[in-house]
């Protein structure tokens, strides 16, 4: 083989090697900002998930203070039927003497 071959080719091996490495420049690039959007998808999921605690406990803490209500009425309920009670009961009493 002469020195014109073995220099044609290298210079075949260096063109190919050349763009190889273009394709993976490419490939670096692309991967780099796929990993760039991740990351902004990623910060913007982790405060969506902050903003999503804070609505469930704020919403915890509305049912709770509400229960804490109804108990209270339904104490208040049972409270007026023993009363209602007591007065039907004097009523019917009152009626059966006269």
């Amino acid at each position: 083989m002469t020195t014109d071959e073995r220099l044609d080719r290298l210079a075949e091996k260096h063109q190919a090697l050349a763009e190889s490495l273009q394709l993976l420049t490419a490939d670096v690039h692309e991967l780099s900002q796929s990993t760039k959007e991740l990351r902004e998808s990623t910060k913007e999921l982790r405060e969506s998930t902050k903003e999503l605690r804070g609505s469930a406990k704020e919403h915890d803490r509305f049912m709770q203070e509400h229960q804490i209500i109804l108990r209270g009425h339904a104490d208040l309920i049972g409270d007026l039927v023993k009363v209602a009670s007591g007065h039907q009961g004097r009523i019917e009493r009152l009626e059966g003497r006269g």
